[in-house]
């Protein structure tokens, strides 16, 4: 049993290090990006925020999230004294257009969004567990604008 310890201990760091995203895309995603808008259809109902209603509706400050160079991320959520009260981080990757992000703090979890990136506005489109069912199937739109 002791000789499959060692391989594998060896073998941790390569499986947990995020790999280098590569391409247009992964290079127009890194940076800071703050929420614009989102749309999440849970069941029958619609939750939906935009600029003239995000705080007053979700009683948090636009969500930043800051895509790593390496592979990394981690989302900002600030209550509206701009305080940090909540962030997740972990690792993304891109095939095409599909961006996945594998949470792995506070929580394990994973979520894979169509990406599109025009200019300096992102839409990410995908299925998430928004109502925490255990399921993935909150269909969730939402668009953000890269900050500078």
């Amino acid at each position: 049993m002791k000789r499959y310890v060692l391989p594998l201990l060896c073998l941790t760091p390569f499986i947990t290090r995020p790999q280098t995203p590569k391409g247009p895309l992964a290079k127009a995603l890194i940076g800071e990006w703050r929420n614009l808008y989102v749309r999440i259809n849970i069941k029958d109902k619609v939750m939906e925020a935009d600029s003239s209603n995000w705080e007053a509706r979700l009683q948090i400050k636009p969500i930043r999230t800051h895509f790593q160079a390496d592979g990394s991320y981690y989302s900002e959520y600030r209550n509206l004294q701009d305080s940090i009260v909540r962030r997740p981080s972990g690792t993304w990757t891109l095939k095409g257009d599909s961006l996945t992000m594998s949470q792995l703090q506070p929580e394990h979890m994973q979520m894979t969004f169509q990406l599109h990136i025009e200019k300096d506005v992102a839409t990410f489109t995908g299925l998430i567990d928004f109502d925490g069912d255990g399921k993935a199937d909150n269909l969730y739109f939402g668009r953000q604008r890269k900050y500078q």
